[in-house]
């Protein structure tokens, strides 16, 4: 069956107001076949024109009610249902079909209609807030992101709900009016909060850069470098953030200049002169020319109404200072009275009283403007140190107060006295604890000045004890009977065997040195300025020290024992002969440094050339002697002789350092051909020349035998020549090698290597450096080189003239040139 009345279509349209919509084209019903009859009949058009009046009759009535049911329906029951329902009322000719399709299209289009104005509308709104969130970024995307998912999601709710183009045309019809309000509230609301924060951060900005110096501006300087500074913040807060100038201008009296002086004039401690000068710098700038910021007064900047509120609360505040200014003074007396003598005597000992008396100089340091934290350090330090003189340098910080200030300038007036009453009071009453410290001070005192008498100590204040002369009488009586003690113990002093005792030893530390530069019994012309020089720098340290240990022997000794001079005469022997030893090994020590040092800088590097023709001449006298055997006997007779160290034999049938497979006639010198570039440690063949040199020195424990051997009373002097020139040129495996120093042929470290390899100047550096820490630690009559546990020092000295004073660096560690130099040296012989 023909449909008699077709479903009308969506076309896409512009409103008049401008935006896209969807809108149902209208199409014409088709022909209703009442009218073809009408026509066949002959029927005038009347009736034609009431059929066809009668269907647009039926179509609207069927919008209208479709309008009417999705208002109230259920929209996804009634989507999927009313056409089947529809259909069968129009089957069952209970509906006409015109009816049912306006019925249709009111339906569809009221749905979509209606998802706009409730669902949208309410989503829409109800995320309006979150334009608010993360202004910084300060874009409004987040409105169209928002829009966009909203629109998105009622859309999808209408395609599932089976609405069609026909709820969308609806829809758009709707949400294009709630889309741009939502558009202009959200923007307006954004456009606020981006503001708000922009505010915010220059308040920040302000407080940051501003506050600290608001409360100090104390020279004119100040003031219009502060002024100038703000001004330029404001006018760059206009330019660069396009904020308008009277915005600016409220922005900075309302969130950062009247904060700050309202913060000024409040809590115990008002600042009045500080509010005051703040408020007059920053009514003074100038907003445009000749208008100044403390002119405005208007809603929202009402400076100069505001201005004159706070001059009020300035007067009160000063008012209020001058008020308590005398229990402020009486307070800080009264804190300082407690404290000042708490500190003078310093800490205790008993940890209950100590930790009150730091907890109430702490209080006092808090109340004068410190942090807890300070206070506490402070407090500790001041105590520990009984430095009352620095307490109350600390407490000036009240003069950085203005609630104080001037409570303090009275309060001052008065410590000086409250402190010399103290300290009389004090050196008139001593503890029994500071009676024990008074007595220890002045025995200690007495061992280094035993001249010191008792009234001198006491009138010092027993060496700080007291800020002023002591007057306790028992303290007194009890210093008194320690001198009569010391005064007892000095009865050696005044015996005859001390008086010679002390000029034999006296006269002993210049015989002793003169003796190690005698020759032949007899002093060098000349030599006596050299030997007062070398005795002057030491002779006081020595002397000294014999008068300490003999003294302190003396008082060991009971004064009141018959036998007391015999027993020290031999005490002083036994004192006197240990300071000799020690002083003639410390000049024995610097004449072989000197003769060393003086012998080397005397000595001269190698000629290579008549070095090489010296050592080839020794080797050729040496290997002439085993020639002359060997063409004499014609047999390798000497098959385990001094050259077999190792190489394939081929000279006597003996392997030898003289010679190489392929030419044995060459000397060591001769192959040696890199002697100018190279040094004895790094030739290649030194491990051979060092066996060659340690045979011929085997050998030359007989010289007899040697003589005998060869015949030739001249082989042991080959031999010497060699040995000589090989280590010489090659060096030793190890200092303990190394002879002692010989005037007549020293050695030069700085030519010859002494030891085998680099690694091995680390074990000879560290043995060195532990022996003299060793060594300088113990008492300078105790230290002894010869004595096996400085085995290493006594080499370096006796051998290379190597030894270092007692010279610290800044780190407290020995310095040691004189071992690095010849560790320097060394080294140097091994990376040529």
């Amino acid at each position: 069956m023909a449909e008699l009345f077709p479903k009308p279509k969506l076309q896409a349209t512009v409103s008049p107001s401008g935006w896209r919509s969807i809108k149902v084209q209208t199409q014409q019903a088709a022909p209703s076949p009442l009218g073809d009859l009408a026509k066949a009949l002959g029927v005038s058009s009347q009736i034609g024109q009431q059929v066809a009046g009668l269907q647009a009759f039926e179509y609207k009535q069927g919008v209208k009610e479709g309008q009417v049911a999705a208002a109230s329906a259920d929209l996804d029951d009634a989507l999927t249902s009313f056409d089947k329902v529809g259909e069968d009322l129009v089957e069952k000719g209970l509906m006409p079909r015109s009816q049912l399709t306006g019925y249709q299209v009111g339906f569809r289009r009221q749905t979509g209609r209606r998802e706009a104005k409730s669902n949208l509308n309410a989503a829409l709104n109800k995320r309006l807030n979150e334009v608010d969130l993360n202004p910084e970024t300060g874009n409004y995307d987040v409105i169209q992101q928002i829009i966009q998912e909203e629109e998105t999601a009622a859309i999808e709710r209408l395609r599932k709900a089976g609405g069609g183009e026909l709820a969308l045309q609806g829809f758009s019809e709707y949400s294009s009016e709630i889309k741009d309000r939502f558009t202009l509230q959200a923007t307006e609301a954004r456009h606020k909060a981006i503001d708000k924060f922009n505010k915010s951060m220059h308040t920040a900005d302000l407080n940051n850069d501003f506050s600290d110096r608001a409360g100090m501006l104390e020279t004119e300087e100040d003031v219009n470098s502060f002024k100038a500074d703000l001004k330029a913040r404001m006018d760059e807060i206009h330019t660069k953030s396009k904020i308008p100038k009277s915005e600016v201008i409220e922005l900075v009296w309302n969130n950062f200049a009247s904060p700050t002086i309202r913060g000024l004039l409040s809590g115990e401690n008002p600042q009045p002169d500080r509010a005051e000068e703040l408020l007059n710098t920053i009514s003074d700038i100038e907003t445009v020319k000749g208008a100044k910021l403390g002119n405005i007064n208007r809603q929202g900047a009402a400076i100069k109404s505001t201005a004159t509120s706070f001059r009020d609360q300035i007067a009160k505040a000063r008012e209020k200072i001058e008020n308590d200014t005398p229990d402020i003074a009486d307070r800080i007396k009264r804190e300082y009275g407690v404290n000042a003598p708490a500190i003078a005597s310093g800490p205790s000992g008993d940890p209950i009283i100590d930790e009150r008396s730091v907890r109430e100089i702490t209080a006092q340091l808090v109340h004068a403007g410190y942090t807890e934290e300070e206070a506490g350090e402070i407090a500790t330090q001041v105590y520990s140190e009984s430095d009352v003189a620095g307490y109350t340098r600390y407490l000036s910080k009240f003069l950085d107060n203005e609630a104080t200030r001037e409570a303090f300038g009275d309060a001052f007036m008065s410590f000086s006295r409250m402190r010399l009453e103290q300290a009389q009071l004090g050196s008139m009453y001593l503890t029994n604890k500071e009676q024990e410290q008074l007595a220890e001070k002045y025995r200690t005192l007495k061992e280094t000045n035993p001249e010191l008498s008792p009234a001198e100590f006491l009138n010092t204040g027993g060496d700080g004890l007291k800020l002023g002369p002591i007057t306790d009488k028992q303290a007194r009586a009890a210093i008194g009977s320690i001198d009569i003690e010391y005064q007892k113990k000095k009865w050696w002093n005044a015996t005859e065997a001390k008086k010679v005792g002390a000029s034999s030893y006296r006269n002993r530390l210049r015989t002793n040195t003169e003796a190690l530069y005698m020759k032949s019994g007899v002093l060098p012309t000349g030599i006596k300025t050299k030997i007062d020089q070398l005795i002057e720098p030491y002779e006081t340290t020595f002397l000294n020290l014999y008068n300490d240990l003999t003294r302190e022997a003396a008082a060991a000794i009971d004064p009141d024992n018959p036998d007391r001079e015999d027993l020290m005469i031999e005490k002083e022997k036994e004192i006197s002969e240990q300071l000799i030893g020690r002083f003639t090994r410390l000049q024995e020590t610097i004449k072989t440094v000197t003769d060393q040092e003086t012998k080397r800088k005397a000595q001269v590097g190698f000629d290579a050339d008549e070095f090489n023709e010296n050592l080839k001449e020794a080797e050729e006298n040496v290997k002439s002697l085993h020639g002359f055997w060997s063409n004499l006997l014609g047999v390798p007779a000497m098959k385990q002789a001094i050259f077999d160290i190792g190489a394939p034999a081929s000279f006597l049938g003996i392997g030898g350092v003289f010679e190489v497979e392929d030419d044995p006639s060459l000397t060591l010198a001769e192959r040696d051909f890199e002697f100018r570039q190279l040094t004895g440690a790094r030739s290649p063949l030194r491990s051979k020349a060092l066996e060659a040199a340690e045979k011929f020195e085997i050998s030359l424990r007989d010289e007899a035998g040697l003589i005998q051997s060869f015949d030739d009373k001249e082989a042991p002097q080959a031999y010497k020549d060699t040995v000589k020139l090989l280590r010489k040129r090659f060096g030793y495996r190890s200092i303990d090698q190394v002879p002692d120093y010989d005037p007549t042929d020293p050695l030069d470290w700085r030519l010859t290597p002494v030891v085998g390899n680099e690694e091995d100047l680390r074990a000879v550096y560290t043995a060195y450096k532990e022996e003299l820490e060793s060594y300088y630690k113990l008492p300078i009559q105790e230290q002894n080189i010869e004595e096996g546990k400085f085995s290493t020092l006594r080499k370096m000295r006796d051998k290379f003239g190597v030894f270092d004073p007692p010279v610290n660096g800044p780190d407290g560690n020995l310095i040691m040139e004189s071992l690095r130099l010849f560790i320097a040296t060394q080294r140097s012989l091994f990376n040529q």
